[in-house]
C-alpha cells in the first residue's frame, strides 16, 4: 500500500480556481508528468507546487465569495 497521500486533480483545480490545462502545464514545467484528466491523482508534493504558484488565484476567489455573500446579506 502506498504511503504517499494523493488527491484528485479536480479538487485542487476547484480549490485554486485554475484550469486543468494551466495546472498540467505548470506541473510539466516542473518535471512532473500528469494526465490531462480531472480525475487524475496528484501527490502532495505536486499539490504543493500548484499551491505555491497559484495561491493568489485562490485568495481572489475567496475574496470574491465574501463580497457575494455580503451582498446577499444586505438584500
Amino acid at each position: 500500500m502506498s504511503e504517499t497521500k494523493t488527491i484528485r486533480l479536480n479538487k485542487a483545480l476547484r480549490e485554486l480556481n485554475i484550469s486543468l490545462d494551466r495546472a498540467v502545464e505548470h506541473l510539466a514545467s516542473k518535471g512532473h508528468e500528469v494526465e490531462s484528466r480531472p480525475t487524475s491523482k496528484i501527490t502532495k508534493q505536486e499539490y504543493e507546487f500548484l499551491l505555491d504558484e497559484f495561491q493568489t488565484d485562490r485568495s481572489k476567489r475567496e475574496a470574491s465569495q465574501e463580497v457575494g455573500e455580503q451582498k446577499l446579506k444586505d438584500k
